[in-house]
């Protein structure tokens, strides 16, 4: 190598930067970008790269301006959110990145939030804060989460909480407050069947 200068995708990354490239794709994930099996993928090849260029091929797909902005918008994303419907349908699935606080209005429509595969940048407890009104609002939580809606109001509303099973270290809390009327709430633990699908999907292919 003496004599030749290297370019940058032959120089080797540090933790610090496959670190980085990883925080970029959690990001990505939370903004729809990708999904959550092509973000396993992506963080399992960024976590074993040895080189910028093997980093680069990653997140080149990317847009640059989100890249650059980056610092600035996963903090206002991990601040809050809001998700706004009318007359329509919604979810959020996979590696999206969670609030501490999520603003939810909805009038006549559907709201379904998975938080089972979520990506949480610290304390997995959440403040979801509702204006839902002749509509349906779904959480899908890991085994052990806990409920709180002391804070919340009810009109003609369904709540259901339904035994959510011992603790495990995915377990969240969720808090509740706001006003639901005309509406059902549900929360319910990922059913077994796609438990087990997981597994499957998580095991060595051979």
């Amino acid at each position: 190598m003496s004599g030749e200068e290297l370019s940058r995708a032959e120089l080797r990354a540090s933790h610090e930067d496959r670190d980085l490239v990883v925080d970029q794709l959690r990001v990505a994930a939370g903004d729809g970008r990708i999904d959550g099996d092509e973000l396993d993928q992506r963080i399992e090849a960024a976590m074993s790269a040895r080189t910028f260029g093997e980093l680069d091929v990653l997140i080149k797909d990317l847009p640059a301006s989100s890249q650059q902005a980056h610092p600035a918008r996963r903090t206002e994303a991990e601040a809050s959110q809001n998700i706004d419907i009318s007359h329509g349908n919604t979810h959020k699935r996979g590696a999206w990145l969670v609030p501490r606080r999520l603003n939810i209005a909805v009038r006549h429509g559907n709201v379904l939030l998975d938080f089972t595969e979520a990506v949480f940048s610290g304390v997995r407890e959440v403040e979801v804060v509702l204006d839902v009104r002749h509509g349906n609002l779904r959480f899908v939580v890991p085994s052990g989460t806990t409920l709180d809606t002391s804070g919340l109001t009810t009109r003609h509303a369904n709540l259901g909480q339904p035994d959510l099973g011992p603790a495990t270290p995915d377990a969240i809390r969720l808090v509740l407050s706001g006003r639901a009327e005309h509406a059902n709430v549900r929360v319910r633990r990922l059913p077994r069947f796609m438990q087990r699908r997981r597994q499957r999907r998580a095991l060595p292919r051979g």
